[in-house]
């Protein structure tokens, strides 16, 4: 499917063309039916004409729009803002695809803002991309090819954004952004559950746009998989990935990584082996084979899966934490230490990479050093799925498994690995521990 490729001006419109434009889009079919976006929109639009910046913030807009409690307000619990942003995205779709087709002041609602775009646009005959919207795309891979910090990853989602704003219709922009916005959720720079959200909204327009788009369908699987918990949506995904492009490393290791954590263990070898043959260089496929052989307790294996890696990537943080990880399998506390040292040492920012070192440090016998070492990072994003971990290596198993419940509740996205991690298999047969795996279950319908 194609959409028109619009180049826009950015402007101010005069007051009487932007309510000529707000009426139009309110009468339209689109909007006739739905009082509440057309609250929603003439509110983000009149603010942001106004210059009103403060008021285009999430917990502003839930108190002044859709009049939910100050005193109550939890952006984490209610998700009803990003919600109905996302439905108004699709809805201003709709219009401007149909009965505004011909309008030359357009609005959009980019993906992960509340601040209206309004443009003036010449309609083109269909292109899937303009050349500027392609070199930005190709500028956003580059970050992301870097190592992800917090830094890359949001060069890397301005660059797909603006291949957005550029040429609506590319879908691999919108696959760019939905990378940027993953990789934003995994590594704690951004809150998961929002991050997660703007990666799976882009994700769905990029299929929209192109339902053969293979990335896209394994990326979305994952999404479903990692944060919202839709196990049976998520193998629906990267099954179409497959079946799209069976000679495509990636999607056969990212369904072999997703497999592994729900301990399908031989399956998920299938998956990880077919990855491997189809491209030897591709190194999370090595990875992925060193948690999938420490879920076998095939730990000689996993040993030189490590070693096969490293001449990939001798200088690599995940890496250097799966041999923490396989240090503390076999007992060695003082490995440990070093490799998670290592890992501080390559990514000094990361906070996880911190606290995996204090649980190694409890691990060891060290456990003044463990608290200090949290201490530091006060006031930090450490994922409640790795303060669990260090918790479980500190021998407070209840207050481990209170982060674990927080994990559930902030889709932490290491949560759905929980069931394989040998982190926790101390608490395995509990009563609570049950409750808990029970408790990762797909989210309510929006």
């Amino acid at each position: 499917m194609k959409r028109d490729d619009l180049d826009g001006e950015v402007l101010c419109p005069a007051p009487e063309q932007l309510e000529l434009v707000l009426a139009r889009i309110e009468s339209s079919a689109a909007f006739r039916g739905s009082a509440r976006h057309r609250a929603l929109l003439r509110y983000l639009v009149t603010r942001s004409v106004q210059g009103d910046a403060s008021a285009l913030k999430e917990t502003v807009i839930a108190l002044e729009v859709f009049e939910r409690p100050a005193a109550s307000f939890d952006p984490r619990l209610d998700s009803i803002v990003r919600v109905e942003a996302r439905r108004l995205r699709l809805r201003l779709s709709e219009f401007f695809a149909g009965e505004g087709r011909e309008l030359s002041l357009r609005i959009t609602l980019p993906v992960g803002s509340y601040v209206p775009v309004l443009a003036s646009v010449e309609v083109r005959e269909p292109e899937s991309a303009t050349r500027r919207a392609r070199d930005l795309v190709e500028r956003g891979e580059h970050f992301l090819r870097l190592p992800l910090t917090q830094a890359t990853l949001e060069q890397a989602l301005e660059r797909f954004d603006m291949a957005v704003r550029e040429s609506p219709g590319h879908a691999p922009a919108y696959v760019g952004l939905a990378r940027a916005w993953f990789n934003l959720a995994s590594g704690w720079y951004h809150p998961p559950a929002v991050a997660s959200e703007h990666a799976a909204e882009a994700l769905r327009q990029a299929l929209v746009l192109d339902d053969t788009n293979a990335v896209a369908h394994a990326l979305l699987g994952a999404i479903q998989h990692q944060f919202e918990h839709d196990w049976e949506g998520a193998q629906r995904s990267f099954r179409r990935a497959v079946e799209l492009a069976p000679q495509v490393a990636f999607v056969h290791s990212a369904y072999g990584r997703h497999l592994v954590a729900q301990g399908l263990l031989d399956e998920a070898e299938r998956e990880l082996l077919l990855a491997r043959n189809l491209d030897p260089q591709y190194l999370n496929t090595r990875l992925h084979m060193v948690n999938l052989r420490i879920g076998q307790a095939r730990l000689d294996d996993a040993e030189r899966e490590i070693e096969g890696a490293t001449d990939l990537a001798p200088d690599n943080m995940a890496l250097e934490g799966l041999r923490g990880l396989l240090a503390l399998q076999r007992g060695d506390g003082a490995a440990a230490l070093r490799h998670y040292g290592r890992c501080c040492e390559l990514l000094p920012d990361h906070a996880g990479c911190q606290a995996s070192l204090a649980a190694a440090q409890a691990f060891a016998g060290d456990q003044a050093g463990s608290d200090a070492t949290m201490a530091r990072l006060q006031g930090r994003a450490v994922p409640p799925y790795i303060r669990a971990i260090v918790d479980t290596r500190s021998g407070r198993l209840a207050q481990a498994l209170a982060q674990l419940r927080s994990a559930v509740l902030e889709r932490d996205p290491n949560i759905v690995f929980v069931r394989v991690d040998p982190s926790f298999q101390r608490m395995h047969g509990e009563p609570a521990w049950r409750e808990l795996l029970a408790s990762i279950k797909p989210r309510p319908a929006d």
